[in-house]
């Protein structure tokens, strides 16, 4: 990992950040536990299962570069940009006469987050978080952004149309708005908000063998959405 900071001018009120760094994943996740145990046995109806002679670790690539501000000493605004990149991520091959697990799915994900924080009154401060973001991978029926998908629709077609789509991480738009009152015989009035989207998922057919057909064209992975969420808490405290 690696990460820079610099305060342009003297005033010492802008510092502008970025950062890159490499993470590998734990093969105890992803799903190769599951390839692992395949492969080692299974069970007497399983078909043979095989691992990739060209597997390759996963990991992903992370890179980030923002700009915090600070107006006076009660205000700050800041600007972050994120950019993950998933490789060699794990997926299945089920063919008629064996199952094949390899390292060939990629995954991505960018964001844009914006944050203001600061003290509206002497009693009363506040934070606000508003995140524009767009996760994206390779999957059949499951996708999740640098981690587990099930597999391949068609063994022979790894990379078909349709098979890449939102990963079950795609928020595209996310609010989190906190604060906190300081009200008379010191309690604490604390209230947090939290706003998304509407998540990504798949609709199967009914075995459950592959996606769903509209008007005769085929869906694509993670077509549909679900609900927006929101989500209010409000807590009252006092020291003893």
């Amino acid at each position: 990992r690696l990460g820079i900071a610099y305060s342009p001018g003297g005033s010492e009120k802008t510092v502008i950040r970025a950062g890159f760094g490499m993470f590998y994943n734990d093969l105890a996740q992803g799903g190769w536990a599951t390839a692992f145990q395949a492969v080692n046995g299974g069970t007497n109806s399983s078909p043979p299962s095989y691992i990739d002679p060209r597997y390759k670790t996963p990991y992903n690539t992370h890179a980030t570069g923002g700009v915090q501000h600070a107006f006076n000493e009660h205000w700050t605004v800041s600007a972050d940009y994120t950019h993950e990149q998933g490789n060699h991520g794990y997926r299945a091959y089920a063919f008629p006469e064996f199952n094949l697990y390899k390292s060939d799915n990629r995954s991505s994900y960018n964001s844009l987050m914006l944050r203001v924080q600061g003290n509206v009154s002497r009693r009363f401060s506040l934070t606000a978080h508003y995140t524009l973001a767009k996760a994206q991978t390779w999957g059949c029926l499951l996708g999740e952004l640098f981690d587990y998908v099930n597999g391949v629709c068609d063994p022979l077609k790894p990379f078909g149309p349709g098979d890449y789509g939102p990963s079950g991480e795609d928020v595209r738009h996310r609010f989190v708005l906190a604060g906190t009152l300081h009200i008379p015989g010191g309690f604490e009035l604390t209230t947090l908000t939290q706003a998304e989207s509407a998540r990504p998922y798949t609709v199967t057919n009914q075995d459950n063998s592959g996606r769903i057909s509209v008007n005769n064209k085929p869906t694509s992975l993670d077509e549909f959405r679900g609900t927006p969420y929101i989500q209010m808490d409000l807590r009252v405290s006092r020291p003893i």
